[in-house]
């Protein structure tokens, strides 16, 4: 019995093998129907879609056959891999390389068998697409083109088989960040709330309360009357102050008129360090923009600094937007190589995504280019 020789770059092609995940997986419709169309072409009692492993021929799918794998030592499809073309051996007990072998000699007793491989998209093969018989046989051309054929298509089934168990991967993954950031929006939001509450009872409230106890103590003490007074519109104005500082909270400014460019320097002007250079370009027709969706963009920008001064390896981010019929953000920054997951999970836990979503924008990013990382935002220009 003649062992078969390990294909070139075996670690390679194991390696993809177990990418796809099929090895002992339970049996699927789409193999079978393709293995029992190669016995019916072929005429054989037979048929097997099998894969190679690293010590093992294990069968996907399989007809007249009880055993689920065979060690490959042994296996025909371990000689059938080694070539791309489809090996027939028309009688295994005239061939010097089977005539030995148990499952020539044991009670499968196989004597026909045809095998073509299974070839990936990056050309290792996998296993085969074989049939089987206890009789000497010859496959005519026709036979021998259409197994051929079946091999591609469980070529096909293989990769549409990959691509969606990652599109479902993919769903799963977004819906657990989906999950994540909507429970990170409501602690926001949460938050936001106890910090309005805590300043309207600790010092609003406090205030006024200080301003009405002045103006009863002026019914009953003339005397004192100028004092009271000036005492109670100092409380009366730090009441107004903290309103206002209240107020800068959730916008970085009461006039309607201040446009986007001068959002972005105002809230620039916050995050500059000496460690970090923050450069803004603005361009185009920047007065088209309505206040709240300057606004919107601000916090958008703001959003996404609060995630990248979290990168301790950030030197320098660059901000650029243009106004035209849209308006483009593009936010650049060498805060090091960071998987697309990683930062698509960013964008979602920092409620970035939906402030996009809510204005029918678009994100992407670009894969990094010479140490710098690329954000690209699309927003439609709405009416004023």
């Amino acid at each position: 019995m003649v062992i078969a020789e390990l294909p070139r770059l075996e670690d390679v092609r194991l390696a993809e093998l177990e990418m796809y995940n099929l090895l002992d997986t339970a049996p699927e419709k789409e193999f079978d129907e393709l293995r029992e169309l190669a016995a019916e072409i072929c005429n054989c009692p037979v048929s097997l879609i099998t894969l190679i492993d690293k010590d093992r021929q294990w069968f996907k799918s399989k007809q007249n056959i009880d055993e689920t794998e065979t060690p490959r030592d042994v296996a025909f499809c371990a000689h059938a891999i080694l070539s791309n073309e489809v090996m027939i051996v028309e009688d295994a007990a005239k061939d010097v390389r089977f005539f030995d072998n148990p499952l020539v000699t044991g009670p499968l007793n196989i004597r026909f068998y045809a095998g073509a491989p299974i070839v990936s998209p990056a050309g290792h093969n996998l296993g085969t697409i074989c049939v089987i018989d206890q009789q000497p046989r010859v496959l005519t051309k026709q036979q021998e083109r259409a197994l051929t054929i079946l091999s591609h298509q469980v070529t096909q089934l293989l990769e549409l088989r990959l691509k969606s168990n990652l599109i479902l991967k993919r769903a799963k993954d977004l819906i657990a960040l989906n999950e994540e950031s909507a429970t990170a929006l409501i602690k926001q939001k949460d938050e936001e709330s106890l910090f309005v509450a805590k300043q309207l009872h600790e010092n609003i409230a406090q205030d006024l309360a200080t301003v009405r106890l002045y103006l009863n103590m002026l019914q009953t003490d003339g005397a004192k009357q100028s004092d009271l007074i000036t005492v109670a519109e100092k409380a009366l104005s730090q009441a107004l102050a903290n309103v206002k500082d209240l107020s800068y909270g959730f916008s970085p400014t009461t006039l309607e008129t201040s446009d986007l460019h001068q959002l972005l320097e105002n809230l620039i002007a916050t995050h500059r360090t000496s460690d970090t250079t923050i450069k803004l370009d603005v361009t185009g027709y920047i007065s088209l923009v309505s206040f709240l969706q300057a606004l919107s963009c601000t916090r958008i920008v703001e959003a996404w600094l609060d995630v990248l001064f979290q990168q301790k390896d950030l030197r320098i981010v660059h901000v650029k937007l243009e106004v035209g019929s849209d308006i483009r953000l593009t936010i650049i920054d060498d805060a090091g190589r960071r998987s697309f997951e990683e930062r698509e999970k960013e964008l979602f836990i920092h409620s970035l995504y939906y402030r996009v979503v809510a204005l029918n924008g678009r994100v992407r990013f670009v894969e990094p280019a010479e140490g710098f990382n690329e954000l690209h935002i699309l927003l439609p220009l709405l009416q004023q």
